[in-house]
């Protein structure tokens, strides 16, 4: 009995020392790949003040902070949100500043004017945006459904569907807690239409594209028996789980995340509740990375013209290629009198409609759209 009391406690505090350990290494980890960047810029404050060159590097800071701002959402939308921006953000401009030197300093005409060089902490001005809605609203609030897509595969042993629904159900809280506004399943698509869909990728793609979901999450969990042990004189079948996510844009099809996650050998769901958190984490982190990047980038729209002969569609490609903001312009396919194109358009769909429909001969008379489609009839 006394063996199986120190026993016990030696195990307790080997699970103790390997969390602390895991936390400490987290930290660590999390500390190295935090991203920033050195900014150049300056600030202004009146001279002749007892404050007056700390208040000009207090400007040069939040000039500083707004800049980088810039690098992550477009500069209208800060203007269109500056309540949302000044409590939110500029209220707390030291927080994001990691460090700062002061390259040149200067009283003249009755003001105090420094030039400095701050490095800020991006990844902390984006999660505080993120915060606030700002990254949504710069996305115009895309909505986002959850649907399972499980393997089937007889050497694999598996709980059942409410396993697979269990993680889901799991992916789908963290991005409602991320603030993700999504598409209810059970009120959009019905049980006869999500069964004939049932593993077919493009079919649930089709699906939530047709409910108005901007992004389809789609999960997959299984579980590969591994070993029994016995405990204690009681026995336990020891699972590996693997939880599988991706994330797809509905418009283009394009998939914008992709990852996997074992969960730690178990014989309770605790394991899979956790590789999925962590999984749905992950995905959210690289689609708030994909957003903010797309202020610098430009973001491919498709675009269907209806009603267009040959000739017509030659002069309209030329016409669209001299659009300010597109990049690219591809041709995927003519068939039938219908055009179908990528654009690669630096802004957002509602700017590039308003200069299609700019376009003159032939004009263009859109009759359809979502965040990252277009469809247009020429006329």
């Amino acid at each position: 009995m006394m063996a199986e009391r120190i026993s016990k406690k030696i195990l307790y505090v080997f699970i103790y020392l390997v969390a602390v350990t895991s936390s400490i290494l987290s930290i660590g980890y999390s500390s190295a790949e935090e991203k920033s960047e050195t900014i150049l810029t300056t600030g202004v404050a009146m001279a002749g003040q007892p404050d007056s060159r700390r208040n000009a590097i207090e400007d040069a800071m939040r000039n500083a902070v707004e800049e980088a701002m810039g690098t992550i959402v477009n500069v209208e939308l800060l203007v269109e949100n500056k309540a949302i921006v000044n409590e939110k953000i500029l209220s707390q401009t030291k927080g994001y500043i990691q460090n700062y030197k002061v390259n040149s300093e200067e009283e003249k005409n009755g003001l105090y004017r420094v030039q400095i060089e701050a490095t800020v902490k991006l990844g902390k001005v984006r999660d505080d945006m993120e915060a606030a809605g700002l990254l949504m609203k710069r996305k115009q609030m895309p909505r986002l459904m959850v649907l399972t897509m499980p393997r089937t595969d007889p050497q694999l042993i598996s709980p059942g569907k409410q396993y697979v629904d269990s993680a889901a159900g799991v992916v789908e809280g963290v991005f409602l807690k991320k603030k993700f506004s999504m598409v209810d399943i059970n009120q959009h698509i019905s049980k006869q239409k999500l069964a004939q869909a049932s593993g077919n990728r493009d079919k649930l793609i089709a699906l939530a594209r047709d409910t108005g979901a901007e992004l389809l999450v789609l999960t997959d969990a299984i579980r590969y028996f591994e070993r029994n042990v016995v405990l204690y004189g009681s026995n336990y079948d020891i699972f590996r789980s693997e939880i599988q996510l991706r994330v797809i844009e509905t418009g283009t099809g394009k998939v914008i995340y992709s990852g996997s996650k074992q969960g730690e050998p178990s014989a309770s769901m605790d394991a899979v509740y956790d590789a999925s958190r962590e999984l749905a984490n992950a995905a959210i982190e690289s689609i708030l990375q994909k957003w903010s990047s797309d202020v610098n980038n430009a973001t491919t729209y498709k675009l269907t013209i209806a009603r267009m002969d040959f000739n017509s569609l030659e002069k309209l490609e030329k016409q669209i290629r001299n659009i300010s903001g597109v990049d690219n312009l591809y041709r995927r396919a003519f068939e039938a009198g219908q055009g179908h194109f990528d654009i690669e358009y630096r802004g957002t769909a509602d700017d590039l409609i308003k200069k299609l429909t700019s376009i003159k001969s032939p004009s263009l008379s859109i009759t359809g759209m979502s965040q990252q489609t277009i469809e247009a009839v020429a006329q």
